[in-house]
């Protein structure tokens, strides 16, 4: 017959117990302490696999810090620190990410670009490698005055120390060093 968790004990002697390997005062820790972290991320308004995550990441984190506790005494609130910095995390992942419909993509014009285009991994693969051809074209010019113009075309310089002329001259001499770096 098993022996029931103890439940008179303070959390630093569940946790000293804990990080010896005692499995029943790590159940003991996560029963007294499960309502707590799940009211705490209940209260993110997470969808249930994502509350899901947090609070078992929380388990994890638990896991992994329980040797190097300083203040056993205080785990609730530690617990209740790492609840609410998880959930806030995975709350802020979670508005980043858009939601796409594949009917919407199936349904679209092949070369058609998305209204969101700008954040998809080919445009950033693109615009990266058109950034480090551009940035080697400039590189590759020896008169001051090209370079002056290229910070200011980069955004690196102020309007007033390129004239037109000298812009209008440099905007065609890196057209010509791109065509000749492809």
């Amino acid at each position: 017959m098993p022996i029931p968790a103890r439940t008179d004990e303070d959390d630093a002697a569940l946790v000293a117990r804990a990080r010896k390997g005692d499995a029943r005062a790590w159940e003991a820790i996560v029963d007294r302490h499960l309502p707590m972290v799940n009211a705490i991320a209940t209260s993110y308004r997470l969808g249930s696999p994502d509350r899901e995550d947090a609070v078992q990441t929380v388990w994890l984190t638990l896991n992994q810090h329980l040797p190097h506790l300083h203040s056993p005494h205080h785990l609730r609130h530690w617990l209740r620190r790492v609840t609410r910095s998880l959930c806030g995390r995975q709350r802020r992942q979670i508005r980043h990410l858009q939601p796409v419909d594949p009917q919407v993509l199936a349904a679209r014009a092949p070369g058609e670009e998305a209204s969101s285009h700008e954040h998809d991994p080919e445009t950033l693969y693109l615009r990266k490698e058109l950034h480090e051809a551009l940035h080697r074209a400039v590189g590759g010019l020896t008169d001051p005055a090209d370079r002056r113009a290229a910070r200011y075309y980069l955004g690196q310089a102020p309007a007033h120390e390129t004239t037109p002329v000298e812009r209008r001259r440099l905007k065609r001499r890196l057209h010509r060093l791109l065509r000749e770096h492809r």
